[in-house]
């Protein structure tokens, strides 16, 4: 697989094996690691490119948001190989495959917005997407927001 520099990926796919990681090829792939050890490698990463295999499932949503500015801090782009659908509000661009094939690809919005086949493929949508969506039916909303600090801002307003 190719990346484009200053992009950071979400793949996201419920069926991530070896076979699928060797798409990955000569990228620097990280597996799940506790909080404090995942940190003390990107501090010294080598690379320019990290790719995570499921290695940020089990962080919470503080502590995504630690490694994700520390690597926007050493100027490193990610791929986030995930099965979860939450996660992809961290990416740039979103590639979902469904088993080897991929079945949709492009910016968050464009992807996100796709809530009928990422349903169908069993992610589902993010819940403040969802809930965007839901309150655009009944004209509260005139957007779909990715930030829940966000769409409360435009809620209370």
């Amino acid at each position: 697989m190719e990346f484009s520099d200053n992009v950071n990926y979400v793949v996201l796919s419920n069926n991530v094996d070896k076979k699928f990681m060797s798409k990955f090829g000569v990228y620097q792939i990280i597996d799940v690691l506790p909080f404090e050890k995942l940190k003390n490698n990107l501090e010294m990463f080598p690379s320019k490119r990290v790719i995570f295999n499921e290695s940020l499932s089990s962080l919470s949503n503080k502590e995504k948001k630690e490694i994700f500015d520390l690597l926007d801090k050493q100027n490193i782009n990610y791929v986030n190989v995930t099965s979860n659908i939450e996660d992809a509000l961290f990416g740039d661009y979103i590639i979902v495959y469904d088993e080897d094939m991929k079945v949709l690809e492009g910016n968050k919005e464009v992807v996100l917005k796709n809530e009928k086949l990422l349903k169908k493929l069993g992610f589902g949508v993010p819940f403040v997407v969802d809930l965007s969506i839901q309150l655009m039916y009944y004209d509260i909303l005139n957007k779909v927001y990715f930030d829940v600090d966000n769409l409360l801002e435009a809620l209370w307003n």
